[in-house]
């Protein structure tokens, strides 16, 4: 785990940009006109008597703005359903966003494993992808915006890493980057079947034979770990910890 002094000076740098940014734009004119617009639209947001989009996100957050946090919820749901009334509306919402994004990248372990260079670069992929959410579902009125938009983030963010991870692991199982099967000219079989028979002739010397079927199920049968839990009864976590251990052991 990074050290938490490295997260201040690092990682948090996009957030110091981000926030800059928002100073300069969150009281203006055009802020007003934004909110004025989105007041308009949604009654939950006339409702705040907030003046600017910077007092709209500062009431996001301050104790004594918006009361708790199923009204935030249906705040934040009001701002995705009518962003398209300002430009300056999906800012907002990406601004109101960050103290969750902050606990996604903290989920993500900031990007440890992956492939940024350091928390910094991972968390400006955070926002980027966050703003790729929000326009995305611009006009969606979803109950459950806030949890939802985060959740999509998480998720983008972590496939992301995990084809990283992956493009690391398949060379050394024989597979191609795309994890497919690469073909042997010699004889005309491919990586996977080596790779399908590696497993065998390692099951029971070596290799456990539950951690070898759940690596069979995954490199050649194409089972996701969400899969392999569900057969097996057991945690995504305690699969994929046997599929590695595995996966280092045929490897050895």
């Amino acid at each position: 785990m990074p050290d938490a002094r490295m997260m201040r000076t690092v990682e948090m740098r996009p957030i110091d940009a981000l926030n800059a940014e928002w100073r300069t734009i969150c009281r203006t004119r055009a802020s007003c006109t934004a909110l004025q617009a989105l007041a308009d639209a949604e009654e939950e947001i006339a409702a705040l008597r907030v003046r600017n989009l910077g007092e709209l996100v500062e009431a996001q957050s301050q104790v004594g703005g918006v009361s708790d946090r199923e009204d935030r919820a249906q705040v934040l749901r009001a701002m995705l359903r009518s962003q398209r009334v300002h430009p300056l509306v999906p800012r907002a919402t990406l601004q109101a966003l960050v103290p969750g994004l902050v606990g996604v990248a903290r989920r993500l372990s900031w990007g440890t494993g992956g492939e940024w260079v350091d928390g910094g670069a991972f968390f400006a992929d955070v926002l980027a992808t966050a703003w790729e959410v929000i326009l995305a579902w611009s006009g969606d009125d979803r109950p459950y915006a806030v949890l939802d938009l985060l959740s999509a983030v998480r998720c983008r963010l972590r496939r992301q890493a995990m084809r990283h991870r992956s493009a690391e692991l398949l060379p050394a199982l024989g597979l191609d980057g795309d994890g497919g099967a690469v073909a042997d000219p010699r004889n005309g079989s491919t990586a996977l079947d080596d790779l399908a028979r590696s497993i065998d002739d390692h099951s029971g010397r070596g290799v456990d034979p539950t951690d070898a079927a759940i690596l069979y199920g995954s490199c050649v049968l194409g089972f996701s770990i969400s899969e392999l839990a569900r057969m097996s009864g057991r945690s995504r976590r305690h699969v994929t910890e046997r599929r590695r251990r595995a996966a280092r052991e045929v490897c050895a």
